[in-house]
């Protein structure tokens, strides 16, 4: 107890009550001119890296700006914050004042100071034979946990991700050390991605090969954000072998025939298959107070469970999402996302068999026993079809989307203009238009005068 207290001590001595209420803002606009207690031993740092803060995740407010989702005037009026109306309807033009809590870029940076708390004092801890297992944990966990807030924001606040023009592209302010007096300014693209992927790789490299409980990260997790990481960066291969690598170390599949489908939740077991328990924090209501797109809902097979485990029938005759696998949504990386990557990277790299070898061992436990006919191979275009429309029937409400639409709106045979009809009221939004990508809050940009986006 007396160590808890310490490192609760330390946080609200450190920098107020940043790390724990999530005020990012007060961090940037009232630097505290106190003295740093920062933890001293490697205990200090593993209590500091594994509080319940780390449980949140980025990404929710583009969940609510896709197409999985569509409102009545009465839901959409229900939604409990104008920020959030103003998602759904593509309308944001300021990053509006926020509870801390759902404060995207706050939570992010919130995460980040702290892992650079830890790295800062894991520097200050000689590494030897007795200690390095742990040592290596905690720095792989560290890296980690920072990469993942980098990915968040970039996939939030900037555009996609392409070769060719990430040099002249904005990234995100890349906070790599706990100074608190560290000017604060954007990298590039290229510079957001390339060091997301350092640090990513490093993680996987030194972190433990099983997870030591459920809220630790281990290889498997690590692997499964570099892939996604890559896949969003359009390196198939490399996309393909960090799916490999994290398969390797963490391959649990549920089969949904084993789950109970008399259950309010069915889903709601803290499945195996999540490498982390992780979760949006802005609050995305839509999956109890919208409706989920019709279009979407029929592209169910009658033999695929998800149609049964993923959704509630309404009084409206209409379908909300119940298919969470903890109380509330799920945002992490997983077996069945690692294994749609290992896909669409084998197909794009033209091995449409392996492609949809690895397809077939996700949808085999997906459909009712003995009712799934594997996928066989046609074009090459009817199979990269078949994998991205399983992605998204997969993938639902895993705040993947927006970002999937951002990169495939680059593609003319997958370019999409959204449409939402809320009343009488008719919104669209066409590919590759700058909405794709939100404001950086207002507040930061009033204090350190950072370049906005457009």
């Amino acid at each position: 107890m007396y160590k808890v207290m310490r490192i609760i001590l330390f946080i609200f001595l450190s920098i107020g009550s940043f790390f724990l209420n999530s005020c990012a803002k007060e961090w940037l606009e009232e630097k505290q001119n106190v003295k740093l207690i920062v933890p001293k031993t490697l205990n200090d740092i593993d209590l500091l890296l594994n509080i319940s803060t780390f449980e949140q995740d980025g990404r929710g407010s583009t969940e609510m700006s896709s197409d999985e989702a569509d409102y009545t005037v009465e839901q959409f009026n229900a939604l409990p914050l104008s920020f959030q109306r103003n998602l759904v309807t593509w309308s944001v033009t300021v990053y509006e004042e926020l509870p801390s809590i759902q404060n995207e870029w706050n939570v992010a940076y919130n995460q980040i100071q702290i892992c650079n708390v830890a790295l800062t004092a894991l520097n200050k801890i000689e590494r030897d034979d007795k200690n390095k297992v742990i040592y290596d944990r905690l720095k792989g966990t560290a890296l980690y946990h920072r990469s993942r807030q980098f990915l968040n924001l970039a996939m939030t606040f900037c555009k996609y991700y392409q070769a060719n023009s990430a040099n002249n592209e904005l990234g995100i302010p890349l906070k790599l050390t706990d100074d608190i007096e560290e000017p604060i300014y954007r990298a590039t693209l290229e510079q957001t991605y390339q060091k997301i992927v350092e640090d990513l790789r490093t993680s996987a490299n030194i972190l433990p090969a099983q997870k030591i409980s459920q809220t630790h990260i281990a290889k498997g997790g690590a692997y499964a954000l570099l892939a996604r990481t890559y896949l969003f960066m359009d390196n198939f291969q490399e996309a393909k072998n960090a799916s490999d690598s994290s398969y390797h170390y963490h391959h649990y599949i549920e089969d949904y025939n084993n789950l109970n489908f008399s259950a309010t939740r069915p889903l709601n077991i803290q499945s195996q298959e999540m490498h982390l328990p992780l979760s949006p924090r802005m609050s995305v209501n839509y999956a109890t107070i919208a409706r989920i797109n019709q279009d979407l809902y029929n592209s169910y097979n009658e033999n695929d469970l998800r149609k049964v485990l993923f959704f509630k029938k309404e009084s409206d005759g209409r379908y909300s999402f119940k298919g969470h696998y903890r109380s509330a949504m799920f945002s992490g990386t997983s077996t069945p996302e690692v294994l749609l990557i290992w896909a669409e990277s084998m197909a794009r790299l033209g091995d449409e068999n392996g492609a949809l070898n690895k397809l077939n061992i996700l949808m085999s436990m997906r459909f009712k026993m003995g009712q799934f006919v594997p996928y066989k191979v046609g074009t090459p275009s009817e199979t990269l079809d078949i994998i991205l429309n399983e992605r998204r029937k997969e993938l639902l409400t895993r705040c993947l989307r927006w970002h999937d639409l951002k990169r495939l709106n680059r593609d003319p045979r997958y370019a999409k203009t959204i449409t939402r009809k809320i009343g009488d009221q008719i919104y669209h939004l066409p590919p590759e238009d700058p909405r794709y990508v939100l404001p950086i809050p207002q507040f930061v940009i009033n204090y350190n005068g950072i370049t906005p986006n457009p």
